[in-house]
């Protein structure tokens, strides 16, 4: 369950009024916050995505991953074909209301972003929100809501610091 809850964490991916040139090579975003465990106690999490490369020839752009809870550390690279852009951020905010979220503000140590909260339910039952806004990768914040046996988890990563368009 551990595992499950870390990689939970680490499937983070990701507004404010700023006008960035993202995404390019060397967009950074680190969120931190808590996982609530089973037994009632919490551990530390945090979460930084970075953009690493763009490969002229395939056209695709290489992220790294990085997720600690608590003690334990998980990196990896991965090769996508494309990333979140200022582009889906106008597309999400401009069908939010009609997809099923709302228009919130959201205050986060970098700032204050205005962002869409959409709501999903996964399979196994946990109910996911997350606020999307205007930055690389696109999650201000994000809430998960697992229900494992009668027992809430929660973890609950908030941005903390943003690194975008060097």
């Amino acid at each position: 369950m551990m595992k499950l809850l870390f990689l939970s964490a680490l499937a983070v991916s990701s507004f404010s009024l700023h006008a960035w040139a993202y995404p390019s090579v060397g967009d950074k975003v680190q969120w931190t916050g808590t996982v609530q465990q089973r037994d009632g106690t919490q551990k530390s999490v945090r979460i930084v995505k970075e953009v690493v490369k763009f490969n002229k020839d395939t056209q695709k752009w290489t992220v790294k991953y990085e997720a600690t809870m608590g003690g334990d550390v998980f990196s990896e690279n991965i090769e996508v074909s494309e990333l979140y852009s200022p582009e889906r951020y106008k597309q999400i905010l401009a069908n939010c209301v009609t997809s099923g979220g709302s228009i919130e503000k959201v205050e986060a140590a970098p700032g204050t972003y205005e962002t869409c909260k959409l709501t999903t339910k996964n399979t196994d039952g946990s109910i996911v929100e997350k606020w999307w806004g205007n930055i690389p990768f696109g999650v201000v914040s994000k809430n998960t809501k697992a229900v494992v046996k009668g027992t809430k988890l929660a973890d609950i990563p908030d941005l903390q610091s943003i690194v975008a368009g060097l």
